[in-house]
């Protein structure tokens, strides 16, 4: 009796481990995987907080209708904690609610927390009460700014962490920074970053980096425990910015995260287009 009954454990077991759910990167033949098979998205960008929730439904169902298997989303700071420690997740900045929305709609989700996240947005996203502090210095290997990385991390992520896919929700990729070697290249900076994502998210999840073609080598760290994907616009020749990815990336798959097929208008300025 002991030992059907130790047998029947094991079974439960090895059944668990075996039908949790996976998004991996696939090194050796550059594609990822999900759940065991190739797996190829293509995503949508819609901002929640730019967005009233209301709409996040028809939002996500017009991209689904268009062709996208994915929602890809930053994550602004500045608006979940306007003041320090107080932090704000209601209405349109009802995060769970957003991702929860995603799977429903048996979509797949990408983060891009930052911190910093540009985004045509205030200050990239970070608080501006971060420059009353002290020695302040953001998007570097600082004290203070760290400190207040990792205590707003430290409310964010678990908020996410249970709707990752190995949790059996949507999140199969989490952004650490963006487009960082377009302002600096402390690599001991992005690792610190990429430790604390860990520290709260666990390893379970596909994590990756973003820069234009001439901030590779400085915004990633040149590691298999990370991706490297690089953005680029319309007008340009796309082998040559993957080929330049792979000089730096051998293997894995060519992700463009951030492909611009338009841009923004600057005040009193002429309206902007952009070829094909």
């Amino acid at each position: 009796m002991k030992i059907s009954f130790l047998f029947l454990i094991l079974v439960v077991a090895l059944t668990t481990a075996t039908d949790r759910p996976s998004f991996v990167v696939d090194w050796e033949n550059d594609r990822f995987l999900k759940n065991g098979k190739p797996f190829q998205y293509a995503s949508a960008g819609m901002h929640y907080f730019r967005i009233p929730y209301q709409y996040w439904r028809d939002r996500v169902y017009a991209a689904k209708t268009a062709g996208m298997n994915t929602i890809q989303t930053y994550v602004a700071w500045n608006q979940h904690e306007p003041s320090p420690g107080q932090y704000n997740f209601e209405g349109n900045l009802n995060i769970v609610k957003f991702i929860k929305e995603v799977a429903e709609q048996d979509m797949s989700l990408i983060l891009r927390v930052g911190p910093y996240i540009c985004a045509e947005w205030n200050f990239g996203g970070l608080p501006p009460w971060l420059l009353a502090i002290p020695g302040m210095q953001v998007r570097a290997q600082n004290k203070p700014f760290l400190s207040a990385v990792d205590r707003w991390l430290a409310e964010f992520l678990p908020l996410v962490k249970p709707y990752l896919f190995s949790n059996g929700g949507p999140i199969i990729m989490v952004q650490v920074e963006n487009e960082y070697g377009s302002f600096g290249c402390d690599h001991e900076y992005i690792t610190t970053l990429f430790n604390m994502y860990k520290k709260y998210l666990g390893e379970e999840v596909v994590f990756f980096t973003t820069d234009g073609p001439g901030g590779i080598k400085c915004g990633s760290l040149n590691t298999t425990a990370i991706l490297t994907t690089i953005d680029f616009g319309t007008g340009g020749d796309p082998g040559s910015h993957f080929d330049n990815l792979k000089k730096f990336q051998p293997h894995g798959p060519h992700v463009n995260s951030e492909f611009y097929t338009g841009w923004l208008d600057h005040w009193k300025s002429k309206h902007s287009t952009r070829g094909m």
